[in-house]
């Protein structure tokens, strides 16, 4: 098979495969780009659900405040119940200060507002607060949100009556919420509060005009982590009563990002926010393997933070493995299954120019192709030669000895042929026991060496010498074609063919 003809239809194949290869991969890309817009979305709707179980949990707190002011003469018997679980320690009076001393509440209650009176009517209310979240969602709510459930750390802030109640024990030893019970006595200061947590300015305000608000990145002191907030306004009637807030905390965040299709691209995946106006980040997931990040995914998920969601190489990698394992297989079979082709085609071209009996070609050979090669050849003043030849006396061999003996005379003659010439030559059986030669880049002296050899080989593969042939050489020349050059070299051939039995 001709070397060119399989390197092109290799690399034309490896162009297509390789083209379809990459459009695989770009459409994967463009998939896991998906993904990532996916994984946020999810990660969202849990924040979003959280934010809406924590303004559920402030209007049921603002219900039951309005109620208890309405029927305050009916919580005094309540309140005296209450009163006598009070501790004090440190300054600090309150509910299970050092443990849960008062078993209805899962939680400790701080404030330097010593008057429990003025408090303990609050504290029946308080326990909606540690309620698990599904309880306090609305059979009515367009929410089907039923994700991550987050474990956060919620806070009442009563700004009336100035406590703080946390749905957790804290020891009071080794904690105090000084960053609200910040006075000696006893009023809370939101002003100076809501800085200790990050809440600018303009949040601040509009969290007094009724709105929820979101704090911006900062280290809480309780749990030394970077956290976020959610704040939403508690009310009494038409006033603020207190605030409840919701700390998001790192393992939240991780855990409400998660997908389950696939479990493989979190090990890969590097999660953060940044908070747009002051530039931190609270970094909430890191891949457990990591190269360099190949695919970055960045949205606004509030006005103060921007989520940005990195897939590693490596998964990517990992992920197009069967895509890689597919191309190379593809390309590798239609390599072959062309070469196949190529070879099954080249074989058929060849049988259809070659002579059966002596493996030579055939009259067919004689293409107008050859016809334009040699003009190529000759223009380029490269020496190309004929040699017409012809077997003596295969008439009488034939009738003396049989035609099968005939048969075996021409492929002795066809085999000392083949095995005289130069693959670049041509070696013919015009039929019979005619034969022509086109020998290229071979002078008229050359030809006679191509003759001397043919007959070392036909005495050689010939032990009865049975054969034997007469010969005509032309070197074509300027303006000659293949066709009259074939016709002089028969002249010249049965010129040396007369001269022999002239001398017999």
């Amino acid at each position: 098979m001709p070397q060119p003809k399989y390197r092109s239809a290799t690399i034309i194949i490896i162009v297509l495969t390789t083209s379809i290869f990459f459009g695989f991969i770009v459409n994967e890309y463009r998939s896991l780009q998906g993904y990532m817009g996916y994984i946020a979305e999810n990660g969202k709707s849990a924040l979003f659900h959280e934010e809406y179980v924590n303004q559920n949990i402030a209007f049921r707190l603002s219900r039951i405040f309005s109620a208890h002011q309405q029927a305050s003469s009916g919580n005094v018997k309540s309140s005296a119940a209450i009163c006598r679980h009070v501790e004090s320690m440190n300054g600090i009076t309150g509910l299970n200060l050092a443990g849960q001393t008062m078993p209805s509440l899962n939680g400790t209650l701080q404030t330097r507002n010593h008057d429990c009176n003025a408090w303990a009517q609050d504290v029946s209310a308080l326990p909606i607060i540690q309620n698990n979240t599904v309880e306090t969602l609305s059979k009515y709510t367009f929410s089907n949100y039923t994700g991550y459930r987050f474990n956060n750390i919620r806070y009442y802030i009563d700004l009336q009556n100035n406590f703080i109640f946390i749905n957790r024990l804290v020891d009071t030893h080794h904690y105090t919420f000084s960053n609200w019970l910040v006075t000696s006595d006893g009023n809370i200061n939101i002003e100076r509060s809501a800085h200790s947590i990050n809440i600018d300015a303009d949040a601040l305000n509009d969290l007094r005009q009724g709105e929820n608000i979101v704090s911006h990145i900062y280290r809480d002191g309780y749990t030394k982590k970077n956290i976020i907030s959610m704040l939403t306004p508690v009310f009494q009637h038409n006033e603020i009563k207190g605030i409840l807030i919701t700390d998001v905390n790192i393992e939240d965040l991780a855990t409400s990002f998660y997908t389950t299709e696939r479990p493989l691209l979190w090990r890969f995946l590097s999660l953060y926010v940044t908070d747009n106006a002051t530039g931190d980040n609270i970094v909430f997931h890191r891949p457990e393997l990591k190269s360099a990040p190949l695919i970055h995914y960045a949205e606004n998920i509030t006005r103060y933070y921007t989520l940005h969601i990195k897939l590693d190489g490596i998964y990517v990698l990992i992920n197009c493995l069967w895509l890689i394992a597919l191309y190379l297989l593809g390309t590798g079979l239609l390599c072959h299954y062309a070469r196949q082709q190529l070879m099954r085609h080249e074989s058929l071209s060849r049988d259809n120019v070659t002579d059966a009996m002596t493996g030579l070609y055939n009259r067919k050979a004689l293409t107008p192709a050859l016809a334009q090669k040699i003009q190529t050849l000759l223009a380029k003043n490269i020496a190309v030669t004929v040699i017409a030849i012809d077997s003596d006396g295969l008439k009488k061999i034939n009738d003396t000895l049989g035609h099968h003996m005939g048969d075996q005379a021409i492929q002795y003659l066809g085999r000392a042929i083949a095995q005289s010439i130069r693959k670049s030559d041509a070696g013919i059986r015009l039929g019979g026991d005619e034969f022509s030669l086109v020998l290229i880049n071979a002078s008229l002296a050359k030809s006679r060496d191509v003759i001397a050899r043919i007959q070392e080989n036909l005495a050689a593969i010939d032990e009865n010498k049975l054969v034997s042939f007469s010969y005509g050489s032309y070197q074509l020349r300027s303006g000659d074609t293949l066709e009259t050059a074939l016709l002089k070299a028969d002249e010249l051939l049965y010129q040396h063919k007369r001269n022999k039995y002239a001398q017999a």
